[in-house]
């Protein structure tokens, strides 16, 4: 994998953000949608009529920046689990099993590390 955290620390950081970015309730799906189109929308808006106030352009500002941040990456963290699942059934994994849907990036973590130690074996025992 082309990431400079350990497997572990993605899928730690990916289900942080998959609560987050993708939450279940509708309420906090309305939020997040506020915070990432309507509030941008309406900023610019006031900006084009002359209508804001400096103070009040910041923190929308910022706070739109935060939240478009975190989706980038868990976009990008998506993509890896992606692959840390492909890397789980390229090895005949899991190897560990999980009641909770929620942590499966666990066991994708554990296939990705296992099957590191296993091409650093391989590339060892033919040398």
């Amino acid at each position: 994998m082309a990431t400079s955290k350990s497997p572990f620390a993605t899928a730690e950081r990916y289900i942080e953000l998959r609560r987050i970015c993708a939450p279940r309730s509708w309420g906090d799906l309305m939020i997040r949608i506020n915070e990432m189109i309507l509030t941008p929308l309406i900023t610019i808006f006031f900006i084009l009529f002359d209508k804001f106030e400096f103070m009040s352009v910041i923190p929308a500002a910022m706070s739109t920046y935060r939240v478009w941040s975190e989706w980038i990456e868990f976009s990008n963290l998506r993509f890896q689990m992606q692959q840390m699942y492909l890397t789980t059934m390229k090895t005949g994994g899991p190897f560990i099993v999980t009641n909770d849907p929620d942590y499966l990036p666990y066991v994708y973590a554990d296939a990705v590390v296992r099957h590191d130690m296993l091409r650093q074996d391989s590339a060892t025992a033919r040398r």
